[in-house]
């Protein structure tokens, strides 16, 4: 039994690499379970240092019940991936205390090698995946930690050996990584890590987008296979809206769903290319410029031509599109379809439905004259603005008449009920708007602050055209990026995060260009790796691609055998000796090597007088090396000095004689 118990530096390496592990998954785990791996983690301290004794086993039971409670409770009895996740974490947490022989900590660490691996469910970031490297290095060292004797202390030793343990697979890495097709994973899992996540809901109210606003959290990135898109031309369709209570914009119902026919698109100009990362947003739909002609592999196009998933975006998705910004939507309406987009309460906001009248009526009854009309009431005294304060219960006639205060979807919801008054179909489309160009990847960024809201009207054979208030009063907004907007409007200083800062600005891009790069080209390597493949081979030959991975695996499988099988001198396990012979291997490609014959004392003392510079070291390594050969018990002060005297001949000693 003796020989199967750890040493103490051991006992030191699991807790390290137990709070290694756990630490990603602080932020979201419920505060109790972090409170109970530090509590755990100090019992285990106090038992190293002797101070302790080891639990009884019913305190041990009380745990369990306890904890097994408490996660019952804090997840709500959901037997989800966070649930199972803070289950192995208050296990590790929980046998540590009862770590002592090597089987117990083998499963500590086996168990912290699966929990660091689930930060990627979390997290996908390259500090995550430089961290959880880190992290496996360590668990690795503790690993290797629990194979010595119970007397060892050599932590710098049990780093070398993981290292060497991971050097052979980092080739192994690269060859999977560049030449073996991806494969879609046969499971899915949906995270909900308690944080909030920002994004487009599936209806609008006033307020909605000014609080999207106030984040400037990334939402998606576009990058353009030919010339981008002006900033005015960058209308990121997601949503269309067209049902309204009162107060509230909403997607049309499943009933009026059935009424609408998929839209009819005539291009009239080429099409845009261009590739989409979205991060994840919790919800379905997805973004596409103004308007995307079709729908990709695993997406879906509604009859409004928006673009939707069958399942909530959890993950960071990459997908092409195309789509063309000039174009003829829809010339044609059935009564039913001309019915819903007319659709109104029966009763509310009074004061709006007659200016609707008053603005026909001085336009003749002609829908581009009722658009001019409206716009140039909105240029007058109204104000773009992110605090525009509560409106009431009739808030189109509070805002018009009123306020006069709003931020794109006041404008939006106005402009659309005038509209609808007036007799012309229209509707909400919400989306974002803009963008910034990211020079160091050339790329386009979008964050939440880019969140906008637009009308779209309809007349007959035109179709359904794209009408924009917010450029009535605010044009800035449009012809420019919300985030040269934020940060050069004094009255959107707390949306603009500081960008005004052109140093910081610039960090900013650098950073995301990093980031952006690590997601595209490690994380979604998929769409790369077959044009990358297809340019280094010459073309898509099922024997190409063959020998494209066997020649490469060959030679990394070749080389990597041969460097662990190759014949190594043998070295002694002492430190003390090891020092010493690779002194005397130095001194030997000096010419100055060891005789048989010769103790180490007569040796040193004989080259001494070749290296004056070094005479003295030598001299004193000689005379310790005799005190510590011939004395009963040795000294640990003496055998120290000779390792540092050996690091300092290494150091001034030449690799090879000049």
């Amino acid at each position: 039994m003796k020989g199967r118990q750890i040493s103490r530096t051991a006992v030191v390496w699991q807790l390290l690499a137990v709070m290694l592990v756990v630490l990603p998954h602080v932020q979201w785990l419920p505060l109790w379970v972090p409170a109970l791996v530090v509590l755990a983690i100090g019992s285990r301290l106090m038992i190293h240092s002797g101070r302790w004794s080891f639990p009884h086993w019913s305190v041990k039971a009380l745990l369990v019940i306890a904890s097994s409670g408490g996660l019952i409770l804090s997840f709500n009895h959901q037997a989800g991936p966070e649930t199972m996740v803070a289950l192995l974490v208050v296990g590790l947490a929980l046998k540590l205390l009862e770590v002592y022989h090597r089987r117990d900590a083998l499963v500590v660490l086996f168990v912290s090698l699966f929990v660091a691996a689930t930060a990627f469910l979390f997290s996908e970031s390259v500090w995550i995946a430089g961290y959880i490297l880190l992290t496996t290095v360590l668990v690795l060292a503790a690993l290797n930690s629990i194979q010595q004797s119970s007397s060892a202390r050599r932590f710098r030793d049990n780093l070398k050996s993981a290292g060497r343990l991971l050097l052979p697979a980092i080739p192994f890495m690269l060859v999977l990584f560049f030449l073996f097709p991806r494969l879609e994973p046969f499971w899915s899992v949906t995270i909900d890590s308690g944080q909030a996540k920002t994004g487009l809901s599936d209806e609008l109210s006033p307020g909605d987008v000014s609080k999207l606003a106030q984040s400037d959290e990334l939402a998606f990135r576009a990058t353009f296979e030919g010339e981008v898109p002006l900033p005015a031309q960058r209308y990121w369709r997601s949503l269309v809206l067209s049902e309204f209570d009162g107060r509230r914009w909403t997607r049309p119902s499943h009933e009026q769903r059935q009424v609408l026919r998929p839209e009819q698109l005539q291009p009239l100009v080429s099409a845009q290319r261009y590739e989409v990362i979205m991060e994840a947003s919790g919800r379905p739909w997805l973004v596409a410029l103004d308007q995307p002609l079709r729908a990709g592999q695993g997406t879906l196009m509604t009859p409004v031509r928006t673009l939707v998933m069958d399942r909530p975006l959890e993950r960071r998705r990459q997908y092409p599109v195309e789509s063309v910004l000039q174009y003829r939507q829809q010339p044609l309406l059935t009564r039913q379809e001309a019915r819903h987009y007319l659709q109104l309460p029966a009763g509310g906001n009074p004061d709006s439905r007659a200016l609707a009248q008053r603005l026909l009526t001085q336009a003749d009854g002609n829908t581009d004259g009722v658009i001019t009309l409206l716009q140039a009431y909105f240029n007058k005294t109204f104000v773009y603005t992110l605090e525009p304060g509560r409106l009431g219960r009739d808030s189109v006639d509070q805002f018009l008449f009123e306020t006069r205060e709003g931020y794109c979807e006041h404008f939006a919801s106005a402009t659309a009920f005038v509209l609808r008054s007036a007799g012309i179909p229209s509707r909400i489309v919400t989306g974002y708007q803009g963008g910034e160009w990211n020079p160091y990847e050339g790329y386009l960024q979008v964050r939440q602050y880019d969140a906008h809201a637009w009308v779209e009207y309809w007349q007959p054979e035109a179709g359904w055209q794209r009408l924009d208030p917010t450029a009535a009063v605010a044009p800035e907004r449009i012809r420019t990026s919300a985030q040269d907007y934020f940060s050069t409007n004094e009255g959107f200083s707390s949306a603009g995060m500081g960008l005004g800062i052109d140093w910081l600005r610039d960090l900013r891009q650098r950073y995301d260009a990093f980031n952006y790069s690590w997601h595209r080209w490690v994380l979604n390597y998929q769409g790369q790796q077959v044009q990358l493949l297809d340019d280094w081979l010459g073309g898509e030959d099922r024997w190409r691609r063959l020998l494209a991975w066997l020649l490469p695996t060959m030679l990394v499988f070749g080389t990597v055998g041969y460097w662990l099988l190759r014949p190594r001198p043998t070295l002694p396990r002492d430190p003390m000796a090891r020092a010493l012979m690779r002194l005397q291997q130095r001194f030997a490609t000096l010419e100055s090597g060891r005789e048989p014959a010769e103790s180490l004392a007569m040796w040193l003392q004989r080259v001494a007088d070749d290296w004056p510079k070094q005479r003295a070291l030598m001299l004193r390594l000689a005379f310790l090396d005799d005190q510590q050969r011939y004395i009963e018990r040795k000294d640990p002060h003496q055998q120290a000095e000779m390792k540092r005297l050996c690091r300092i001949l290494m150091r001034q000693l030449p690799r090879k004689k000049r």
